[in-house]
């Protein structure tokens, strides 16, 4: 049984990769990361998932590194009260930084590294509507995270709002229908009660 054991713990670490583990802690924060065009602190409009892409830039990666992970985290005051939200200490359990509907864990995985880069990101259509700071992570060829900045030193914050793809037309054919549904309804029930009486 205690074989049996060892050897499912050793395949699950084998599974998760080396990154798994790696806590903030252990990662030094060296990276700065900006949001939008130089000079950085330009607060833009809200930006609408499926209808808008956020500008990364990152620099001052120095540790040897094979590629980028890019993060969309909420900011704190979204994730008060909020424990689908929590922060964690392990990089890839951070639930602060899982934004979209499917739990995406990375906003951008698999960027080539580079020690200053930039890259628009199309935001994706189901993130939340909110306020968030992205987080640039270096990573090895295990997959074990090096060096990491956040937005949230140097720049303003990412605000979304819903794309509204619905056209007016069809929303006002909804709310007639809804309103007409209800008469409907009042009707067949006082139609009802006078036939019973």
């Amino acid at each position: 049984m205690a074989r049996t054991l060892a050897f499912v713990a050793l395949v699950a670490i084998a599974v998760t990769g080396a990154s798994a583990g790696t806590t903030y802690d252990d990662t030094p924060k060296t990276g700065t990361v900006n949001l939008g065009a130089s000079p950085y602190m330009t607060c833009g409009p809200s930006l609408k998932g499926g209808a808008s892409e956020v500008q990364v830039s990152w620099s001052n990666f120095s540790l040897p590194a094979t590629k980028m992970a890019i993060k969309l985290c909420f900011t704190k005051d979204k994730i008060f009260e909020r424990p689908w939200r929590k922060y964690v200490k392990t990089i890839n359990k951070n639930k602060q930084c899982w934004q979209t509907a499917k739990m995406a864990k990375f906003f951008k995985k698999d960027v080539p590294f580079t020690a200053s880069g930039s890259l628009a990101i199309p935001l994706p259509e189901n993130t939340a509507p909110s306020t968030y700071t992205v987080q640039v992570l270096s990573q090895d060829a295990s997959g074990a995270y090096q060096e990491w900045g956040d937005s949230l030193d140097t720049s303003c914050k990412i605000t979304t709002t819903i794309y509204e793809n619905q056209p007016d037309g069809l929303k006002g054919t909804m709310g007639f229908f809804t309103v007409f549904s209800i008469v409907v309804l009042i009707g067949a029930y006082g139609y009802d009660r006078s036939k019973q009486a």
